[in-house]
């Protein structure tokens, strides 16, 4: 590696080209780090883990840390198809891109052959067959370390070893209530690395117009946030699709969404400032265990406070940057705290400033994230167990 894991990221990061996107640290030969992914990355998919993934590649690669992503090449869209096709449809097979401003390695089997692709120093493995991926890895004599981002490792469809028999050399988690779900049970203790954020792509002057529910579908809330909207009917909602849906999906909301005046449906952007340039409200009624809820984040960089589910990584996330429900409450407690928070000037007033200084926190401050992240993957490369 040019550049030893321990020099400190100031002296890293002296005149990084951070308005550009572009990487200046990812060359064409070699590769420091390289973020796997067991599900495809951007443009494919759009998620909070896509979002992090992205930003600390960026981070990374302006750092002058040679960073390089790799995902699984999903074949149910053109863009995969055009990929797929261009492997000579190998199951094995990489296909390689810039343009997102970093190389992005995809492969319809990233846990297992990946023909011609050069090996990093490291990897970082953060979802899917996250076992199998980081055993691949080691066998190629890259040391692996495990980015928790979800829960996969409760899973019971595929039940994980225990922390011994892991081909893991360190672990980091993306909340402290990841790490304490991963604590209880694999027995190892992760180093904590929040989600990465530039706060400039997100700070914006509102015009406070909607109450935006983001990426709905069942388990973020989707029939909580109708049955709310359903009673509110003299406030306007926005709804803001993400994850890709069928078109059974995108038919059964478009119908229920007909159903109520108040509601407007948008697609996705890839520029989350138009949407938090008309929000007064972020609502997250999410019925899942988010580990962090990565939206509740970007919403307070601009002073918006959130209604959320009091679940999982989400009152980490929203702090008193908002008011926490249960998410089993009938939508009349979620319908009483949104018109409190919608019509009392005073407690709006508050959880905004509230919610805007929570943004500005140490924990999530880039130059701490990276400086965390670097002193694990300096004692991996040196061949230290740093975090079991």
């Amino acid at each position: 590696m040019d550049v030893p894991f321990g020099k400190s990221v100031s002296d890293r990061c002296k005149g990084r080209e951070r308005d550009t996107g572009h990487s200046a640290g990812d060359g064409e030969d070699g590769i420091d780090i390289l973020l796997a992914s067991g599900t495809p990355h951007l443009p494919q998919e759009t998620g909070g883990l896509q979002v992090n993934t992205h930003e600390l590649a960026l981070e990374l690669n302006a750092c002058r840390i040679s960073t390089a992503v790799l995902a699984k090449l999903s074949v149910k869209d053109a863009y995969g198809a055009r990929a797929f096709v261009s492997t000579g449809l190998r199951r094995d097979g990489v296909v390689v891109d810039k343009d997102l401003g970093y190389r992005v390695f995809r492969s319809r089997n990233p846990w297992g052959g990946l023909r011609g692709m050069p090996s990093p120093t490291v990897v970082i493995v953060q979802n899917g067959r996250m076992v199998e991926m980081a055993t691949s890895f080691e066998n190629r004599g890259v040391p692996a370390v495990a980015y928790f981002h979800g829960l996969d490792f409760e899973r019971i469809t595929r039940p994980w070893p225990a922390g011994a028999d892991l081909p893991f050399r360190a672990y980091i988690a993306n909340s402290r209530f990841t790490a304490k779900r991963a604590e209880r049970r694999l027995g190892v203790k992760p180093a904590i690395v929040p989600p990465v954020f530039r706060p400039e792509r997100y700070q914006v002057i509102s015009s406070r117009r909607f109450v935006t529910f983001i990426n709905p579908v069942p388990e973020k809330g989707m029939r909580e946030a109708l049955a709310i909207a359903a009673l509110c009917p003299d406030i306007p909602f926005l709804f803001v699709k993400a994850w890709q849906l069928s078109s059974k999906e995108v038919s059964r909301l478009e119908r229920a969404i007909e159903r109520l005046p108040n509601v407007e449906l948008v697609d996705r952007t890839s520029n989350m400032r138009t949407v938090y340039a008309e929000t007064k409200i972020l609502l997250a009624p999410s019925q899942w265990e988010e580990t962090w809820g990565r939206v509740a984040t970007e919403a307070h960089y601009s002073g918006i406070p959130v209604l959320a589910s009091r679940l999982g990584g989400l009152p980490e996330a929203v702090g008193p940057g908002g008011i926490l429900v249960d998410p089993a409450a009938p939508a009349a407690i979620w319908v009483k705290e949104l018109q409190r928070m919608w019509r009392d000037d005073q407690l709006y007033g508050r959880l905004a400033s509230a919610a805007s200084d929570y943004s500005k926190r140490c924990e999530i401050t880039v130059s701490r994230q990276i400086e965390t992240l670097l002193s694990v993957l300096e004692g991996v490369v040196k061949g230290r167990l740093t975090s079991c």
